[in-house]
């Protein structure tokens, strides 16, 4: 029998059980701050103190996660201490902390001319210099085959770009063992033209017969200015390697002239040394390229290619163009002729229904709609809003225990990569937590997202879900990141929070730290010059990585594109990722599409990817944040275009 007297004291007694469990958990974080804190200070000095004092500040944080970062920096700058370093990458061989330490050592191996050590610890790299210095003592040591050692050497050498100085004595060897071949220096020629590096040119001209120099020239013109193929005379047809170049120039012209191209292409069609590949790569490019420009020629171009050419892009294109002429009974046929295995798209199944719709084939198309409405997508939110279905998010969260978290917070990478987090330092973290990917199954790849979102580490949930393929958490996928301060700039400047937050998430996955190749910065990647414009002052880089300030910037931008699309929010998103200059060059002039069909003809893929993502990211946040707002619904009858009456 329970008495009250029993219940009490249990009550009493599981109180105390939580208070300690609270306890505890509160003097292993401070305990955790006073390591950091002492972590800080030694790591600065650790590589100017006496061996001595560097092991007695390695005892005194003996249980600290991060202390192999002091070993890490003293050996970084003590690179001599061969034996000391080679127990080191033993013991953290592939943690983050091997190769930045390995590469500057092997290095100083190499530079002492220590072939057998470099040798044992050299991995394997993608790292050229390291690459020639292994070849290089393999040759000295005959580790390998001559032959195999040359052979990777012309690979190396084969490069559109210039490689480290510690491969020339290896490609000075390699070219004293046999002649270089004239077809090899043609390979990296061709390499340096199309893509890599032009003052490599004038070098690789030198290494040609003095009857095959003028073809260095006319890569050099070409890829400079492709219209210089359209001269009369501009191939003098001596060589076969012309025909590479003309390809080369036609591939690049059509996008700027696509008259001069056409023209130029109907001068040397009937050239027997252009060959079948040649042709067809050609073909293929002016079929995009007119195709993307809404040029009428390119149907010419479509219905001629192969089956064998047949992708997804190209799939884009022949379904683009009949889109954009808005022939339905083009549309159905075209689909219905891909290939089978890209017939199942969604993509495909969509636009099918649509030109079933089109055509009067009401049920038939409601059936489809129907079937793809049940999917998280932006097909699949479309598809919703013309049948008058609600969206379906079509959540499953992961399966993850709570000791299977415990479990994993066990883990030296989680410890360690906790403690950067805590220090601001998150490009060491994810190091970590990348490596803990790299070394993780499946379950525990979900657990990681489980405990990174516990952790509000927002992209590394996101990422750690896209690394397995796991795409139904919404909760984990798509988190009310920055919530607050989001509507907060969103009331503010008159837009929806759903939308910018959407933005966010399509830019950056939330990391307040990003930063893209072309300069855009912070949550929002919003580009130094745009945050000045919309300051009116100059604003200093580092501010824009500050969230709240970030979002600001952001959030105002938006209402601004917003405004200048006349309230459009198809035509602001697409501005934000193109520019407002680019999407009005897309907008049609004398008639209009139907928004769908116009985000499916918008020529530059990421643009267009980008659209249909943050609209469907949008319609997921406004569900997930109560939004009876359904994001679709106006695009079923919107147009993009000017009407002329």
């Amino acid at each position: 029998m329970i008495t009250f007297r029993s219940l009490f004291i249990a009550t009493v007694f599981a109180s105390a059980v939580v208070s300690c469990a609270l306890t505890a958990q509160a003097a292993e974080q401070d305990k955790f701050q006073q390591q950091r804190e002492r972590f800080v200070r030694l790591e600065h000095n650790i590589d100017k103190v006496s061996r001595k004092q560097a092991e007695a500040w390695y005892a005194e944080l003996a249980d600290y996660p991060l202390q192999p970062y002091l070993r890490l920096k003293r050996l970084q700058n003590f690179l001599n201490a061969h034996d000391a370093i080679e127990q080191f990458l033993a013991q953290y061989q592939g943690t983050p902390m091997d190769w930045p330490l390995r590469q500057p050592w092997l290095k100083r191996l190499a530079e002492q001319g220590l072939a057998e050590r470099f040798l044992a610890n050299y991995p394997g790299s993608s790292d050229t210099e390291l690459q020639c210095l292994a070849l290089r003592f393999q040759l000295q040591t005959k580790a390998l085959p001559d032959a195999e050692i040359w052979q990777q050497t012309e690979q190396i050498w084969t490069e559109g770009k210039s490689q480290p100085r510690a491969c020339d004595p290896l490609f000075t060897a390699w070219r004293n063992s046999k002649p270089l071949q004239k077809e090899t220096v043609h390979r990296r020629l061709q390499l340096a033209a199309e893509g890599g590096q032009t003052q490599l040119i004038p070098y690789l001209k030198t290494l040609l017969p003095a009857s095959e120099q003028y073809l260095a020239d006319l890569w050099l013109q070409t890829r400079r200015n492709p219209a210089v193929i359209a001269r009369a005379k501009f191939l003098p047809g001596k060589h076969i390697i012309e025909r590479d170049i003309l390809a080369y120039g036609l591939k690049r012209l059509i996008w700027r002239s696509p008259d001069q191209a056409l023209a130029t292409w109907q001068r040397h069609i009937n050239d027997p040394y252009f060959t079948r590949a040649q042709r067809l790569d050609v073909q293929r490019q002016f079929a995009i390229a007119l195709a993307s420009k809404g040029d009428s020629r390119a149907d010419n171009w479509l219905t001629t290619l192969p089956a064998e050419l047949f992708d997804a892009n190209l799939a884009q294109w022949q379904v683009a163009h009949a889109l954009r002429e808005l022939d339905w009974p083009k549309v159905q046929k075209v689909i219905e002729q891909l290939p089978s295995e890209l017939q199942g798209d969604i993509n495909w199944r969509y636009w099918r229904a649509r030109a079933l719709e089109e055509q009067g084939e009401a049920e038939l198309a409601n059936t489809e709609f129907t079937d793809i409405a049940g999917e998280r997508h932006y097909y699949g939110f479309m598809a919703a809003a013309r049948i008058g279905l609600p969206p379906s998010l079509a959540h499953n969260p992961v399966k993850v225990s709570d000791e299977q978290i415990a479990q994993l917070q066990q883990h030296p990478a989680v410890q360690r990569a906790q403690q950067f987090l805590a220090l601001g330092r998150l490009t060491e973290a994810r190091r970590e937590w990348n490596h803990l990917q790299d070394t993780s199954d499946e379950q525990q790849k979900l657990t990681s997202a489980k405990l990174a979102g516990q952790l509000q580490w927002y992209e590394r949930a996101i990422f750690s879900l896209a690394d397995v393929g796991y795409w139904d958490d919404v909760e984990l996928r798509f988190p009310l990141a920055y919530q607050q301060e989001m509507q907060l700039s969103a009331d503010k400047f008159n837009i929806d929070s759903g939308w910018s937050m959407a933005i966010a998430r399509r830019e950056s996955s939330f990391m307040a730290d990003a930063y893209s190749p072309a300069g855009a910065r912070g949550l929002m990647q919003i580009m130094p010059g745009t945050a000045n414009e919309i300051a009116k002052k100059k604003v200093q880089i580092r501010q824009l990585y500050n969230p709240v300030i970030n979002i600001d910037y952001g959030t105002d931008y938006l209402n601004y594109l917003k405004k200048r699309n006349d309230g459009n929010l198809l035509k602001a998103t697409a501005a934000y990722n193109a520019g407002y200059s680019r999407v009005r060059q897309w907008i049609p002039q004398d008639y209009a599409l139907p928004a769908d069909v116009w985000v499916e003809t918008i020529p530059y893929r990421e643009t267009r990817e980008y659209v249909k993502a943050v609209m469907a990211y949008y319609q997921i946040y406004n569900i997930r944040m109560n939004v009876a707002q359904d994001v679709f619904k106006p695009l079923v009858a919107m147009k993009i275009g000017v009407i002329v009456e």
